[in-house]
């Protein structure tokens, strides 16, 4: 049996992310098949990178879980600061490749060494700072056949492939935001052994801005079993319609635009329609009758929830796979998605599950589909399950990762 590592920023039952769960319960389809541990930190709040959870070997559903502290908690401002200086100077640098004279003055005033030092400051202020993490792998990656590494945007997986990088497996969750163009990742992303992408959307993207055609890589995403179905929750009264969002309430997600959109919609529309809000608030929800926060809900409240809802709402600019979208529709729920993101466009326009918006009146029409008895919703439910069971299947994903480890380790 193989022995293989996961190495994740945060990793855990209450961790409430998109990536975070991608590998939790990608780890818990592995863990039969392999000697598997994952990696990570003791955080539990990107936010804060606080220590939460005790530091050490743990389990969590079975997986083994080895834990190091974080020696530093998130300063935002700091992160910012350096972001904001990054953002300039890689202007600064499309500026010189535009008039064709980057290589000459890079070499003449060191640039490329400059920006290399703050972008590897921007990573560690990024975080979860854990060195003692990178220390261990260091010292322990000749005893795992291969290393998975989750989301290329944080401090483990950023100093963590390149301390283990000839046995590194990367699942970089990509896709077309500000840090992705900071020089610190123009050399990372040509050190995998292979790289594992969630959708063709975002293997181009990422071939197209590094040039890394010639490594090992494959479109894998991840499998979505068929829901357990639940009674409907006494959240919303039975002769209301809802939609909902799940995830992180946050604006970097899109919920500012949502509320405003829904908020707007709500002067003129007649029906009862609520908004049903599910997962941790990183901002203020607008006080409305027709918006319902449920907070941080167990699995079987969320799941009954969007079985029932009238559709999906996903507001966010930018996504690697939407794991809640590929939820919803083998649940039969349809999605409304921004137009903006290319995977969740994909999504819509190959499963013919949902509706897309790139503005307010884009918002309404589709709001306007829902409640219209003009809509065959039985064709647009079955659309969406259709879609996910054909193209997001679980023997496929394994087979491929399968692959991927065989193929790294047999380059050790």
């Amino acid at each position: 049996m193989k022995k293989i590592a996961i190495v994740v920023q945060r990793y855990g039952l209450e961790v409430n992310g998109g990536a975070e769960y991608h590998c939790r319960i990608l780890a818990e389809k592995l863990n039969p098949l392999f000697d598997l541990e994952v990696i990570t930190s003791c955080a539990k709040d990107y936010t804060t990178w606080r220590n939460e959870y005790q530091p050490g070997v743990s389990s969590v559903n079975g997986v083994k879980v080895r834990r190091f502290e974080v020696v530093q908690e998130r300063n935002k401002k700091k992160t910012q600061s350096i972001e904001r200086r990054l953002r300039k100077k890689t202007f600064f640098h499309k500026s010189l490749q535009l008039f064709g004279i980057l290589s000459f003055v890079e070499t003449l005033f060191n640039l490329n060494d400059n920006l290399k030092e703050l972008g590897n400051e921007w990573a560690k202020q990024q975080g979860p700072y854990t060195p003692s993490l990178i220390d261990f792998l260091q010292h322990n990656k000749q005893y795992y056949d291969a290393i998975i590494f989750f989301t290329y945007l944080y401090y483990p997986t950023f100093y963590g492939l390149q301390t283990a990088s000839e046995r590194s497996i990367l699942i970089p969750t990509a896709h077309d935001e500000p840090p992705i163009y900071f020089p610190n990742f123009k050399t990372f992303f040509k050190l995998p052994k292979a790289i594992l992408y969630n959708t063709k959307a975002e293997q181009h993207f990422v071939n197209q801005l590094f040039h890394n055609q010639g490594i090992y890589s494959d479109v894998v995403g991840v499998g979505i079993d068929e829901p357990v179905y639940y009674a409907r929750p006494n959240v919303v009264p039975k002769t209301d319609p809802y939609i909902i969002y799940i995830g992180r309430i946050d604006p970097a997600k899109g919920c500012d635009i949502l509320f405003e959109y829904f908020i707007e919609y709500k002067k003129t529309d007649t029906s009862n329609l609520k908004l049903v809000l599910v997962g941790q608030p990183f901002m203020e929800i607008p006080k409305h009758n027709d918006i319902l926060p449920q907070g941080f809900v167990s699995e079987e409240l969320k799941g009954g929830l969007l079985q029932y809802a009238a559709a999906l709402i996903i507001p966010s600019f930018y996504e690697s796979l939407s794991l809640v979208t590929l939820e919803s529709m083998i649940a039969g729920v349809p999605v409304i998605a921004n137009d903006y993101s290319e995977v969740l466009k994909n999504h819509i326009e190959q499963s013919r599950g949902g509706y897309l918006f790139s503005n307010v009146e884009t918002f309404k029409k589709a709001l306007d589909m829902l409640t219209s008895p003009e809509t065959d919703f039985a064709l647009l439910k079955s659309n969406a399950k259709k879609y996910v069971m054909e193209s997001y299947n679980w023997n496929v994903v394994i087979d491929k990762v399968n692959s991927a480890v065989d193929y790294v380790s047999a380059k050790n």
